[in-house]
């Protein structure tokens, strides 16, 4: 059943997960201020095994605090989620929004999610707006964001092949959330959240509003955040593989799961560049030119991306330096592999050394 704005306008449920984010928490809280419709939704954090001071940070801002002191509704962000949902009632044609603990939404997001959820939207993603730190890292990491959003999720909306759940910014109907949630196995609840809902149909929408996500500051964070996503992708591919299945049957499903799979883009640049060097040589038989055309599109497409992301970022003088530097990145991916591997199951946040 879709939300309707004329049967059913409910309030939205705002859920923060956090993890000893006292300090993350105190920054972000008050932009919800400007967000939230007073009286109408309501924003609860929920301290998941937290030992800073993370639930007295999050009463003073003035939010509902949820506190979790066992992993036994589930491991990480999904457990905690899970844990909120089983506590709070509610109709399950309500929204549910998730947001990190260092999010902050912007003005009227919650106006706009009212507005999609009345056309009919299941599931929403806001733009993830990143606010990267000064390494040159952490801007390769926000602009590769920023250009993955403006570019491949705004043609995929355009096609009506719907987008990636981001972790943060998005708007799902509750029924859809928990159910997804209790069939979650990794760490990557938003990327296994994607393919389930993908795979009963349900396409992700954007929504016209906009959520700050404070990017690592270091290097290292940098570094922490890919061996996290690394070592979550792994888990879900092997987790949801029935899913993955049923959605390369179609294109927007191949898609799909090709833009969460097929990571890092920098290596796969990367590769191609140096796959069409090696073979400019062997270009005299008919197959190795066809092989060279296709090669040449992608790399054109590629360097049309990288660049023209200049175009449509705030800073592209900020930004430059990171454009340039892209051929390196594949390196901080590789120190993540390492990292993913020693990890054995343990989150590696990208705020806290870990």
């Amino acid at each position: 059943m879709a939300f309707s704005g004329t049967v059913h306008n409910p309030p939205v449920l705002v859920l923060v997960p956090s993890h000893d984010d006292a300090a993350a928490l105190r920054a972000a809280l008050p932009a919800y201020r400007g967000a939230l419709r007073a009286g109408r939704d309501r924003l609860v954090v929920i301290a998941d095994r937290c030992t800073d001071d993370t639930a007295a940070a999050a009463h003073a801002a003035g939010a509902d605090v949820l506190v979790r002191e066992s992993d036994a509704a589930g491991k990480g962000k999904g457990g905690a989620l899970r844990f909120a949902l089983e506590r709070i009632p509610g109709d399950p044609r309500d929204p549910v929004a998730v947001f990190d603990a260092d999010s902050e939404p912007s003005a009227g997001f919650f106006e706009a999610a009212e507005a999609a959820i009345a056309g009919g939207g299941r599931a929403l993603q806001a733009f993830v707006d990143p606010a990267p730190g000064r390494s040159l890292l952490s801007r390769i990491g926000a602009y590769s964001e920023i250009v993955s959003q403006r570019f491949n999720d705004r043609l995929r909306a355009a096609l009506g092949w719907g987008i990636p759940l981001r972790g943060t910014g998005m708007v799902v109907e509750r029924g859809l959330l928990s159910d997804a949630l209790a069939r979650s196995e990794t760490f990557v609840e938003d990327l296994e959240t994607t393919l389930l809902l993908a795979a009963r149909g349900v396409r992700v929408r954007p929504l016209a509003a906009s959520v700050r996500d404070p990017k690592p500051e270091s290097g290292a964070g940098v570094v922490r955040q890919r061996a996290r996503w690394l070592a979550g992708n792994v888990a879900a591919f092997g987790a949801r593989k029935g899913e993955i299945r049923r959605l390369m049957g179609s294109v927007w499903g191949a898609t799909l799961v090709v833009s969460l799979f097929a990571k890092p883009r920098s290596l796969f640049f990367s590769a191609r560049l140096i796959l069409f060097l090696v073979l400019l040589p062997l270009a005299s038989s008919a197959s190795i030119v066809v092989i060279e055309g296709a090669l040449a599109l992608f790399l054109f497409r590629d360097f049309a991306l990288l660049f023209g992301g200049l175009a449509v970022v705030d800073r592209p003088a900020f930004y430059l330096p990171a454009v340039l530097a892209a051929p390196v990145y594949p390196l901080a991916w590789a120190v993540g592999v390492v990292r993913s591997l020693f990890a054995r199951g343990r989150w590696l946040s990208a705020r806290r050394n870990a």
